[in-house]
């Protein structure tokens, strides 16, 4: 292989790269959003100015088994519905949730998660932005609220 061909390679690889870390960069990163689930936001303004929040990710009710079925063995064809939870799931609820309240402008400065639960057919997450509302977030979003992804995209 000539100087010019290693050259020629090396370059081609460090734009490949470089093409991968914008789109990796790009994407919000978000798990779960195309799986069929009901994504909401659930937001309160407190009398003190206390912003809370509940974002969801929930099954619909008419998808949600009416009884749960136990394989016998690895056989047995039992389609899986709902979340496939695993040891990331906690850490992309948590990237869905910090990409909802900033991609609304609910919390300009982050939040403190108060609660969570995960199970395969609803995960959610109560939190409270670390500012207080203002009199524009109050016009804005109002006491009380149940956003979906319609209004803050």
């Amino acid at each position: 292989m000539s100087l010019n061909q290693s050259i020629k390679s090396v370059i081609g690889l460090i734009v490949s790269l470089a093409v991968c870390f914008m789109v990796g960069c790009t994407s919000s990163g978000r798990s779960y959003t195309s799986s069929g689930l009901n994504e909401t936001l659930e937001i309160q303004i407190l009398p003190n100015t206390s912003k809370m929040f509940i974002y969801r990710l929930k099954m619909p009710d008419d998808k949600i088994p009416s009884h749960i079925r136990i394989a016998q063995s690895s056989r047995d064809n039992v389609a899986q519905a709902g979340i496939n939870l695993g040891s990331g799931s906690y850490r992309s609820l948590l990237t869905n949730v910090e990409y909802v309240v900033k991609k609304t402008g609910y919390c300009r400065e982050g939040f403190l998660e108060i609660d969570k639960s995960l199970s395969r057919y609803h995960i959610w997450m109560k939190g409270e932005c670390k500012e207080g509302a203002t009199g524009e977030d109050q016009q804005k979003f109002g006491s009380k609220q149940t956003l979906t992804p319609e209004s803050w995209k």
